[in-house]
C-alpha cells in the first residue's frame, strides 16, 4: 500500500490540512495503515509535485498558516487506478511474527513467557480497537478484517503456547508409527 494513495483517497473526500490528515489516519485508518508527520508531509509534496493535489495557504498574514491540500481530477484519476488495480497479499512488516520466527532461540521457560507475552499484546489491542468507534463504511470494514487477523494470531500464539507447555511425549509413544 502507499501512503501518497491513502492521502489522496482521504482528500479525494474533502480537503485537509496535514494535520487533519494525521488525525483521520489515526481514528479512521489506523491499524490498517500508520505514517507519522514526518512522512506525511514529504507524501504530500511529492503529490503536489506529481499534479495529483493543490495546496492553498490558509490564515493570516503574520503568524501560523495552515496548508490546505486538495485532490485535482488528476489526483482522482490516480487514485481510481490505484483503487481498480489488483488487490495485493498482505506481505506487512510484523516485528511480532518476525521475533516469533527465532523463539526457537530462547530456551523452553522463557519461549513460555514469550508467547505469554505476545498474546497478552495481540489481546489487548484487540480489546482496544474494539473499544473504538467504528469508522464509516470500508473504513469500518477495514477495521473488522485487521481485529479478524489479530484474533486468529492471538489464537495461533495461545495454541503455540499450549503446545510448548505440554509436558514432551514419552520417546516410545513419539516415535510409534499408526
Amino acid at each position: 500500500m502507499s501512503l501518497p494513495h491513502v492521502l489522496l483517497g482521504l482528500l479525494a473526500e474533502s480537503p485537509s490540512t496535514g494535520y487533519d490528515l494525521a488525525r483521520a489516519l489515526e481514528s479512521e485508518i489506523e491499524p490498517a495503515w500508520r505514517a507519522e508527520f514526518s512522512q506525511i508531509y514529504p507524501a504530500l509534496a511529492r503529490l503536489r509535485r506529481a499534479g495529483f493535489v493543490l495546496l492553498r495557504v490558509l490564515g493570516p498574514r503574520h503568524g501560523p498558516r495552515r496548508n490546505l491540500y486538495r485532490a485535482t481530477a488528476a489526483g482522482r484519476r490516480e487514485l481510481k487506478r490505484w483503487l481498480d488495480g489488483p488487490l495485493p497479499a498482505p506481505r506487512g512488516k510484523d516485528e511480532g511474527l518476525a521475533r516469533l520466527a527465532f523463539f526457537d532461540l530462547l530456551d523452553p521457560g522463557e519461549r513460555r513467557l514469550a508467547l505469554a507475552r505476545y498474546e497478552r499484546v495481540l489481546s489487548e489491542e484487540t480489546r482496544r480497537l474494539r473499544q473504538l468507534p467504528r469508522p464509516p463504511g470500508f473504513r469500518g470494514q477495514a477495521r473488522l478484517v485487521v481485529l479478524e487477523r489479530l484474533e486468529a494470531s492471538r489464537r495461533a500464539v495461545a495454541v503455540l503456547a499450549r503446545e510448548e507447555a505440554a509436558p514432551p511425549l514419552p520417546r516410545a509413544v513419539a516415535g510409534k508409527k499408526k
